[in-house]
């Protein structure tokens, strides 16, 4: 088998389900899944490739290592030891070195090359688009920048588990383009919604699992090929900085956190969710850690496979201040945001021009999946209409702006 074999098999693909808590426990489930993976590992067979291939090895090795303590981890938690649990991952995630994985997120000083095929997605790496929703219309008020920015101190009593949320620690989530954050939020009415633009002031840094296996392959393929009738190459060549063989090897290392951390739920009823241990002490330790201060992730609600790169990433950055009330001072000062418009408002006016492709535009060329039947370019949806909307408003002056400090 090799390397593209390896990354578009079934058993490696992520998001992925399976889980069934009538026949067997979450850490036996995580045991079985890792051993296949561990085995198909060892099977990886190709010359095209030296340097990932003469270090399998090692390689299986340090994935094995991960794989045990990952779901020991698991099973400690769920025998009512989560202290114990978080013990565990932590004391291995420190030894790894996850420099391959950390991003730094900015604000661009310029647009990127409509003639550079690989701008829009250097652009999205380095300088995403960043969206929040809110689905309430249960009090006909419209909602200031601090009402969309993360659940305040006095209310983290609303904070909930979910797949990287700790119950009562406010977060402020944002994803990469409206039509994810709807989808996350279980497709509401578009007429509950509110929606801002955020834009990042003050460099950010994430632990970035934004890829699933089948998009890391398909981008490291065609970098591997290269764009030789392209005229601007500036961006292929800072992308293969990044998404390399060295950068393919940690991959096949971290899967097994990746995986354990992108389990589809087998029911969201209840007030707890296995499939959600790993990727909630995983944002623990980022919180406690420090070394980065967020998670960029690719949605579970996204195909495995498909062209699907652009448009279907969230960020979760956790607070770093623990205040009586209000919002994370730390957090404020990294983001600005455009005041929370209504979707009636956003799609009944005309600030720019509609369905046109800007320099600033890289969820534009993504497809999204709105039915089994129905694939469409983003560019084709009213969403990307929105946010064409609120590029417009963020580019005027004082439109978009921190929250009170």
């Amino acid at each position: 088998m090799n390397l593209k074999e390896f990354f578009n098999s079934e058993l490696v693909q992520l998001p992925r389900g399976g889980f069934d808590e009538t026949s067997e426990t979450f850490e036996q489930f995580l045991n079985s899944l890792f051993d296949r993976y561990l085995g198909e590992l060892q099977k990886i067979d190709g010359t095209q490739f030296p340097e990932i291939t003469t270090a399998l090895a090692d390689t299986a090795d340090l994935a094995r290592e991960l794989s045990d303590t990952i779901a020991k981890s698991a099973g400690m938690y769920l025998s009512g030891h989560p202290h114990s649990a978080y013990n565990e991952l932590e004391h291995v995630l420190s030894k790894f070195d996850w420099s391959p994985f950390r991003s730094q997120l900015g604000e661009s000083t310029s647009s990127f090359s409509l003639s550079d095929p690989f701008s829009p997605y250097l652009y999205s790496v380095l300088y995403p688009p960043l969206y929040r929703i809110r689905a309430d219309r249960s009090e006909f008020k419209i909602p200031s920048r601090g009402d969309i920015f993360h659940v305040p101190f006095e209310k983290r009593r609303l904070v909930n588990n979910q797949r990287y949320s700790i119950a009562g620690l406010p977060c402020l989530y944002l994803g990469s383009s409206i039509w994810i954050c709807w989808e996350e939020l279980g497709r509401p009415a578009l007429d509950s919604i509110w929606v801002s633009r955020f834009r990042i002031v003050k460099p950010v840094n994430v632990l970035d699992f934004q890829f699933a296996p089948h998009h890391v392959w398909t981008l490291f393929e065609a970098l591997t090929g290269g764009t030789p009738n392209a005229s601007d190459r500036s961006s292929e060549a800072k992308l293969k900085e990044r998404f390399n063989q060295e950068f393919l090897k940690s991959y096949l290392v971290c899967w097994p956190l990746l995986a354990a951390c992108s389990i589809r739920p087998q029911s969201r009823s209840g007030s707890f969710v296995p499939e959600y241990v790993v990727p909630q002490l995983l944002l623990q330790w980022v919180a406690q850690e420090g070394r980065v201060d967020g998670i960029r992730y690719f949605s579970a609600r996204m195909p495995s496979k498909g062209n699907h790169i652009l448009a279907h990433s969230n960020c979760v950055f956790p607070v770093k201040t623990n205040l009586v009330k209000g919002h994370c001072t730390e957090l404020k000062k990294a983001f600005a945001l455009t005041e929370p418009l209504s979707w009636e408002v956003l799609t009944a006016t005309n600030l720019g021009s509609p369905r046109v492709v800007t320099n600033r535009s890289s969820n534009a060329f993504a497809p999204v999946q709105m039915s089994d039947d129905i694939l469409l370019q983003y560019s084709q949806t009213a969403f990307f209409d929105v946010e064409m909307q609120l590029e417009q408003i963020e580019g005027t002056k004082d439109y978009s702006r921190v929250i009170n400090p």
